[in-house]
């Protein structure tokens, strides 16, 4: 590799699927290549953020493998005013175990978190400041948690606007890019809710039987999905679409998608996401290997 070319390390957003991250970098670890810059959003910009803080992968990783159901929860009490569901005073404890007071200018690898201008709508990328203050904004997923100031700027979730910050890496200096893409496309999420009848069976006043139908195709049986269902479809459909138009705006060198399917990782059981980050990695070795000239 040319004494110029500096490897750019992108991690995107996709909350417990973040898990992933963890996965590629113990690769990439293990085979000496350390990330020149990192530019990380949402998840990505925790894991990213801690790494460069030098937290360490097997800190990081206990921290990942100690979630469990009632510590997500104790994440999600709510908040008075209503700003958001939680304030998010648990994720930033948990953010400054991991980062401690550092600030981004003082980390021995360039950084930068992406969150999004909740009054501009525009991506809004943090090289400066409290390093924890930045990750928390990050990962401020809308509605959940209470949006952060920062800089005059209300900022949320960096995946409603970029969730695979390849132009950032390359604005911090990165020659080659590296981006590892943990969103899973919406028809990989199963759909289930209250079975509907159709608008005949409505108009007659009968219901049919619950007998078994097709899942797929005509005949399968209509349901309406809970409202939480179809909050979190929208996002998923959401965040894909503009994940795939910014990696074919600004194409990586390396794009890593860890495979998730049939077990996807969940906040209360990591393991499978970041055993699908190390597969993905191992699998992408040959082409990484190639771009650091080695």
């Amino acid at each position: 590799m040319s004494e110029k070319e500096r490897i750019g390390l992108v991690l995107g957003s996709g909350g417990a699927r973040g898990s992933a991250h963890v996965g590629v970098l113990k690769v990439l670890e293990k085979n000496g290549i350390i990330p020149d810059v990192i530019a990380g959003t949402s998840m990505g910009a925790e894991v990213g953020g801690a790494y460069a803080a030098g937290a360490g992968l097997d800190r990081i990783e206990q921290e990942w493998r100690s979630t469990h159901f009632a510590k997500v929860f104790k994440t999600l009490f709510p908040t008075v005013p209503w700003a958001g569901w939680s304030s998010g005073r648990e994720v930033m404890r948990t953010i400054r175990s991991l980062v401690g007071d550092r600030t981004i200018e003082s980390l021995p690898i360039p950084y930068a978190a992406l969150a999004t201008d909740l009054e501009t709508g525009l991506p809004f990328s943090m090289t400066s400041g409290s390093l924890a203050e930045a990750i928390r904004a990050s990962v401020s997923v809308p509605g959940l948690f209470v949006p952060v100031w920062i800089d005059g700027h209300l900022l949320i979730d960096g995946g409603v606007s970029n969730p695979a910050p390849v132009d950032v890496a390359r604005s911090l200096g990165a020659t080659k890019i590296i981006a590892v893409d943990v969103l899973v496309e919406p028809d990989e999420i199963k759909l289930s809710g209250i079975p509907a009848p159709d608008h005949r069976e409505r108009i007659l006043g009968t219901v049919k039987g619950m007998e078994r139908v097709p899942l797929t195709g005509e005949g399968r049986r209509r349901f309406y999905p809970n409202v939480l269902s179809v909050l979190f479809q929208m996002s998923t459909v959401f965040q894909k679409r503009v994940s795939n138009l910014m990696l074919q705006l600004y194409p990586p060198d390396v794009l890593i998608q860890p495979e998730f399917s049939p077990d996807p990782p969940s906040y209360s059981d990591v393991k499978h996401g970041i055993e699908a980050g190390e597969e993905a990695a191992r699998h992408a070795l040959p082409e990484i290997l190639a771009l650091v000239g080695r």
